[in-house]
């Protein structure tokens, strides 16, 4: 912790002159009061609600919801203008005024009466404009505390628990989003993190977000047994707040455990998710974040575990992992889940199933071709000749090449009315006349 930048020295050797010339050292009426923001966080936290309040209303919100984004940044933009000159105080008062009117404008839209999907329309960017406010303004601080901001930070740690414990209904994701960028960056000493652990502990009635919280300090503290231990047990939801934990962790030694976490919850998490393209750009995220050459030599069974829950939207992954991995016989039956099509897989790991397990690919290309045959249309039943061909190959280097030709048999008799296919298959070298 710094030194208050409004303390002086009190050695009677300086000259008051020489002590204001001091690089940080101010008078205190420089900083009480400024530009009528009072002098205390708790007149300052005042302040800029009030604003929200008496500018932002109900009414108007229910009235015009899509203006509150222009209105509460107009509100915010004239609050700082309130800041002291001082760039340091100025920049505690910016955190301020990000955070207060972010907490007084979410309580506004949870008094209203407007929809939930007309609210998170209407509140969505200025809320997250507000975070990121927040965080610029807690970047700039570079870390260091003054002596001085110590109640207006422990006024801040404070109501953090605000945006959590309040009966809020909306924006869970943002409010989550602010406490955990706070958390991460500002409140930073380890006991604080301790209490702020015992504060948020699941009972009963705990949201998701709580328990999202709890989870945090658990991650922030290094616990992260108990931090598994809690995912599992806590709400199936918490998976869609996993992408923080999984970016921060890169590289690091608790990567592992957050993925595991996640993956005990990701088979009925992604289901959460409203619709097939929000999945698919979610799981993609999810697994851009995965340094899967690391993890395949660490934890090889929790990666496919993680895309196997992932599934369908994993699909392209796990199918390269098995293949990379030389699962085969797996790789063979994730196809055939997916009812996946021959000629895609031609240039996606087929031919080196086809070079390596012949045997345990076969029932694959047997599914593969009968796919083709049903097509009933001529450039089908070409690409079926070239892997029946293919397959004879595979039978032959088996030395299995009479179950071939009972099999050709077959196929020839039960297509004969398909005049089409029988023709290809004569083009083929497959059939004689």
């Amino acid at each position: 912790m710094t030194k208050a930048k409004t303390l002086l020295p009190d050695q009677s050797s300086f000259h008051r002159a020489d002590l204001f010339s001091i690089p940080g050292v101010m008078r205190a009426s420089d900083l009480h009061p400024v530009r009528g923001i009072g002098n205390s966080p708790e007149q300052w936290k005042e302040t800029i609600t009030s604003a929200v309040y008496s500018r932002i209303t109900i009414e108007k919100m229910e009235e015009h919801p899509y203006n509150t984004d222009y209105a509460a940044k107009d509100v915010y933009q004239k609050l700082l203008k309130k800041a002291p000159a001082d760039r340091e105080w100025a920049v505690l008062f910016r955190m301020f005024a990000a955070f207060y009117t972010f907490s007084a404008l979410a309580e506004r839209f949870d008094e209203t009466k407007l929809t939930p999907d007309t609210a998170e329309r209407a509140g969505y960017d200025i809320l997250f404009y507000l975070a990121d406010e927040v965080f610029d303004a807690v970047k700039m601080t570079g870390g260091a505390i003054p002596f001085a901001f110590e109640p207006y930070i422990d006024l801040l740690k404070g109501d953090t628990g605000r945006l959590l414990s309040f009966p809020f209904e909306l924006f869970p994701a943002a409010r989550l989003d602010l406490y955990r960028l706070l958390w991460d960056s500002l409140f930073t000493k380890m006991d604080w993190r301790r209490a702020e652990l015992q504060r948020t502990a699941p009972g009963t009635g705990s949201s998701t977000v709580q328990t999202a919280a709890h989870m945090h300090q658990l991650y922030l503290l290094g616990e992260m047994d108990k931090f598994v231990e809690t995912a599992a047990a806590g709400p199936i939801d918490v998976f869609l707040y996993f992408l923080h934990w999984l970016q921060d962790a890169r590289r690091s030694d608790r990567f592992i455990p957050v993925l595991r976490a996640a993956a005990s919850l990701a088979g009925e998490g992604i289901l959460l998710i409203q619709d097939d393209y929000s999945r698919r750009l979610f799981v993609r995220q999810l697994i851009r974040l995965m340094d899967e050459d690391d993890l395949a030599g660490r934890a090889p069974a929790l990666v496919k575990e993680f895309y196997t829950a992932l599934l369908p939207f994993s699909y392209v992954s796990l199918s390269y992992f098995l293949i990379g991995r030389g699962d085969y016989a797996e790789w063979v039956d994730l196809q055939l889940l997916m009812d996946a099509e021959l000629p895609d897989l031609d240039q996606a790991g087929l031919k080196t199933a086809i070079k390596e397990a012949p045997e345990e690919t076969l029932p694959l290309l047997h599914h593969g071709i009968s796919v083709l045959i049903a097509g009933r249309n001529r450039n089908a039943y070409r690409q079926a000749v070239k892997f029946i061909k293919r397959m004879r190959t595979m039978y032959k280097k088996l030395k299995r090449t009479d179950e071939f030709e009972r099999w050709l048999n077959w196929l020839a008799d039960d297509t004969k009315r398909l005049r089409a296919f029988q023709e290809e298959c004569k083009k083929g070298g497959l059939l004689h006349d």
